[in-house]
């Protein structure tokens, strides 16, 4: 804008620095990322779930092992200061193309997940988390529902799961868990029920869904000591036992150790499998001993059953005696039942064996398959125990576990339950870019992450549609791209490149600054938490060797319009950054138009003359 009443003028440049946008550590959305692309689709997909397994879960074990972690943190939670231990990838999946993060939140309890509630109060993710039903209805379904509720909307609308539209495109399904074969996780991808308790429904239903493996443990003959017993129907019903071990359903049954380590040899492979290792209910994890938490691993003799390893190569090798493809669902279901018990020595063993399972799943694609053809996913579905470094609590925040290998990781335990704290996933394969596009969320902590849903849309996504329902039909498909692109962070000055005048006489002279646009269309993730901050400084005014210190020159911001709710800086001297306005990362998208009322303050001992200078304008993202 120009004043014609006076003849200084101020000469107002207008630049755009944006920082912190290049995303060197976090997925950039590639266009068309998130479509399936017929040329890149998963032939197989095999997703392994560390039931109860956060970050410090999958390092306690890597720290127990070897002595390093790859996720440790601290965090002030009264400053908000972050800091990230050096990391050692400890297991294979760390090294893995994809690495991000997940939330699990059910639609009932909390339904939510909001990073700065989580890492500002330390208590705020202990409570309202999702149950391993609700979690497992959302992985295997894509669907939220409420907590103790499998294969239902909220409403109780029934649910289509990936192992039903697996079937329905003709792929094989297997289900295997370290718990036992009928509990919320492994129902959650192929089962209906209002209640995750009704195991002998959920059994029955699991039998005669026609998936081609399920094993588990479950076993009614025998005790979490690997002893016989009286039976014990908790798990499965007589009828539904009798059935599947007599032969009466189309499942070879197989319940002796010898039997799992021949069918994953190779050297005796049915069309289905109903394998029952012979526990009450988990493999190793209720063995006896379990009050010796202070122990090394290992010092409670094992039981002489199969391990999660030996149950998932017996399961491809079930899976993969057609062409067709497959989906495989690998649990570690007692890392979960660790967390709950505080079990800090069961929880490293269970996490190493789940740990065993994904280095033979990668060694059967690598010499079966190849990574052209087959998508790994290894994630959780929430964190149990909220596990953390020691010295950590409501007041000291967040602190790092440590370690050295061979021993138990020093370390806390903050609750009994579930937490709502974001849990890990790693990916490699094909179609694995997909989920990497897919987490378009920011975490302060962990970066970006998406949400338990997508992984189940996902899945959809790569199975596709079945053949036509009858010869008259005409089969459509229709990709949609419903994810929003980068986005970026501008700056517009109106009239740039115009001189502004400053009106006025004596003592102070005045002028308007021209309103100036701030642009913010950035998705989560390329703005990384960040909101952003307009700031400007001035040059001194000269006029030939003539001078006004910058310092007489002030601003009074104002907001014009704001979509974001941007707020105004303060009345400043510009001879330093001084703020124009700013918005933080909940309330930054949009457009927001600013400007500010100038004052030229004119010493006395000033020489007359025509002074100029300038305001350079600088935009930058800001936490």
């Amino acid at each position: 804008m120009q004043r014609r009443a006076h003849t200084r003028a101020c000469t107002l440049t207008a630049t755009s620095i944006v920082t912190g946008l290049a995303l060197a550590s976090a997925p950039a959305i590639a266009a068309g990322a998130t479509e399936a692309d017929p040329a890149s689709l998963p032939k197989n997909v095999i997703l392994m779930i560390s039931d109860g397994a956060g970050y410090n879960q999958f390092d306690a074990a890597s720290l127990y092992e070897h002595g390093t972690s790859a996720h440790q943190v601290t965090v002030d939670p009264a400053t908000g200061a972050i800091a990230h231990e050096a990391a050692t990838p400890g297991q294979a999946y760390e090294t893995w193309p994809v690495q991000v993060a997940q939330s699990h939140y059910s639609a009932s309890g909390r339904a939510e997940y909001v990073t700065e509630k989580a890492w500002g109060d330390f208590d705020w993710v202990a409570s309202g988390a999702t149950d391993s039903a609700a979690a497992g209805t959302a992985l295997g379904t894509g669907v939220k529902t409420n907590n103790g509720t499998l294969g239902f909307e909220p409403g109780g609308d029934r649910l289509l799961t990936v192992g039903e539209q697996a079937q329905e495109v003709g792929k094989k399904v297997g289900l295997v868990t370290s718990v036992p074969f009928n509990h919320a996780t492994p129902a959650g991808f192929i089962a209906h029920n209002a209640d995750r308790n009704d195991y002998q429904g959920l059994a029955a239903e699991m039998i005669d869904s026609g998936v081609d493996v399920l094993m588990g443990g479950g076993h009614p003959m025998y005790t979490d000591g690997h002893q016989s017993r009286a039976a014990d129907w908790t798990w499965i019903a007589q009828n539904d036992y009798e059935r599947v071990s007599t032969g009466a359903t189309p499942y070879s049954f197989i319940d002796d150790r010898a039997d799992f380590e021949a069918l994953a040899a190779g050297t005796a492979v049915p069309e289905k499998v109903f394998g029952l290792a012979q526990v009450a209910e988990t493999l190793q994890y209720n063995r006896p001993g379990l009050a010796n938490d202070a122990v090394l691993p290992y010092t409670d003799p094992a039981n002489d059953v199969p391990d999660l390893d030996t149950l998932a190569r017996g399961a491809l090798n079930v899976l993969d005696t057609g062409d067709e493809g497959f989906f495989l669902m690998v649990e570690g279901g007692a890392v979960d039942w660790a967390g709950h018990a505080n079990q800090t020595t069961r929880l490293i063993e269970e996490q190493i064996a789940f740990n065993d399972a994904v280095e033979a799943v990668e060694a059967w694609v690598e010499e079966n398959s190849s990574w052209d053809e087959t998508l790994v996913v290894v994630t959780a579905d929430h964190e149990t125990g909220y596990l953390a470094g020691a010295g950590a609590g409501p007041e000291a925040g967040w602190t790092p576990m440590t370690g050295t290998a061979g021993q138990l990781p020093d370390l806390t335990w903050h609750s009994g339950g579930h937490t709502n704290a974001l849990v890990p996933l790693f990916a490699k394969g094909a179609g694995a870019e997909v989920l990497e596009a897919r987490a378009d969320q920011w975490d302060v902590v962990r970066g970006a992450y998406l949400d338990n849903t997508a992984i189940g849309e996902t899945i959809f996504d790569f199975l596709g549609h079945g053949e036509r329902s009858s010869a008259d039909a005409v089969a459509l498909e229709a990709t949609v791209a419903g994810h929003q692109a980068e986005g970026a962070l501008s700056l517009s000055v109106a009239g740039h490149g115009e001189r502004v005048s400053f009106s006025g006489s004596g003592e102070g002279l005045d002028a308007t600054l021209p309103l100036v646009t701030v642009a913010d269309t950035r998705n989560e993730v390329r703005a990384q938490g960040r909101g952003w901050t307009l700031a400007g400084s001035a040059t001194d005014f000269v006029a030939g060797n003539r001078t006004l210190a910058a310092e007489n020159l002030a601003w009074t911001p104002r907001v014009v319009r704001s979509e974001s709710g941007a707020a105004a800086g303060g009345r400043a001297t510009l001879e330093a950054p001084a703020t124009l306005a700013a918005a933080d990362r909940t309330s930054r998208l949009g457009a927001t138009v600013v400007g500010a009322d100038l004052d030229l303050s004119i010493p006395a001992e000033a020489a007359g003359g025509r002074y100029g200078s300038e305001i350079t304008l600088t935009l930058f993202a800001q936490d």
